[in-house]
């Protein structure tokens, strides 16, 4: 691997300029002008190298996937910080909170700004005082020989954290294993409007020989069980019985529905005529005297032969008893 010009590697982000505008992001992105370094860092990280469109100089970037690397520390001074008040024409405040560090001329003197954080934050906002600029140098414990990465912050919640953070790298002996984590942070304002962001964390863990150099994966919440569909009730399936092959198996009896009677047939007859003629026959109604008459005729099962007999027969039955009620008026 080959480097155009000495120093880091390439350096970590949290953030980016796309389209002319800022953009936060939710885990590391690294750039670099070394593409093979691009690729190693997306085969440890996630993502993968492609050309550098977020506004620096360096040629190539990968949006990892990671949220947090575990990085390697060589103490205390691989944490730089100053305060810088930038102006139209460069840098015109730069102090470590006590004395100028810059320009020259005003080199070792008291600079002036509040000994209180907030009070300091107050002078910055309003364009009279210094921000925090925040320099760490690390390698990715996964892969050291990889080289040196630089993460450049303005963050004032990182500030804030710098004293503790050198005085664990001096308790460490030699290089101190650390976590460099996008934190999210989540807020409600004053005016009840929710607020959230990424703020850069770094955890000393301890030395490289007593500290894994690789972090675990993320814990992931497991997906709520899904309830189990509501069953209708059923009856029960009975078992199949078993059977011994020695004993022939049963036969279903034979079926015992009568079997279904042939279609019956009507014969229409004059009511009237049939009344008249009961009369004469000295039959109760005409049910019992079309049977007497058909009583020779219909023996069994009706046939269609039989059906035209009968109409015949009861048409005779008619001409009778209308002849004898005839014979009866008169």
């Amino acid at each position: 691997m080959t480097q155009s010009t000495p120093g880091p590697v390439g350096r970590f982000h949290s953030g980016r300029v796309a389209e002319g505008r800022p953009q936060a992001l939710d885990a590391w992105r690294v750039t670099t002008d070394d593409a093979e370094a691009a690729a190693r860092v997306a085969g440890l990280l996630g993502g993968r190298p492609q050309p550098n469109e977020g506004g620096e100089a360096l040629a190539h970037e990968v949006l990892t996937k990671a949220e947090t690397v575990r990085v390697l520390l060589e103490g205390p001074d691989a944490v730089a910080s100053h305060m810088v008040l930038r102006g139209s024409k460069g840098i015109v405040h730069r102090c470590d909170g006590l004395e100028f560090l810059s320009p020259e001329e005003k080199k070792g003197r008291p600079c002036g700004c509040p000994p209180l954080l907030a009070d300091r934050k107050l002078a910055a906002r309003e364009g009279r005082g210094p921000s925090p600029s925040i320099s760490l140098t690390f390698r990715i414990a996964a892969e050291p020989s990889l080289g040196e990465f630089r993460f450049m912050s303005g963050s004032w919640q990182l500030a804030v954290q710098l004293a503790d953070l050198t005085d664990a790298l001096e308790r460490v002996d030699g290089p101190a294993v650390c976590d460099l984590t996008l934190e999210l942070v989540v807020l409600t304002t004053r005016a009840g409007r929710g607020v959230c962001y990424r703020k850069p964390v770094v955890t000393v863990l301890g030395s490289s020989g007593t500290v894994a150099p690789q972090s675990p994966p993320p814990a992931q919440s497991a997906p709520a069980p899904v309830p189990p569909p509501r069953r209708r009730r059923t009856r029960p399936t009975p078992e199949p019985a078993v059977l011994d092959p020695a004993v022939p198996e049963p036969t279903a009896p034979e079926s015992t529905v009568p079997p279904s009677p042939e279609a019956s047939h009507s014969v229409s007859v004059d009511a009237a005529l049939l009344r008249r003629a009961a009369e004469v026959l000295g039959t109760d109604g005409p049910e019992e005297t079309v049977a007497a008459a058909l009583s020779e005729i219909v023996a069994g099962r009706q046939r269609t032969a039989e059906l035209v007999r009968l109409r015949e027969q009861v048409g005779r039955i008619a001409a009778i008893a209308g002849q004898a009620l005839q014979g009866r008026d008169s």
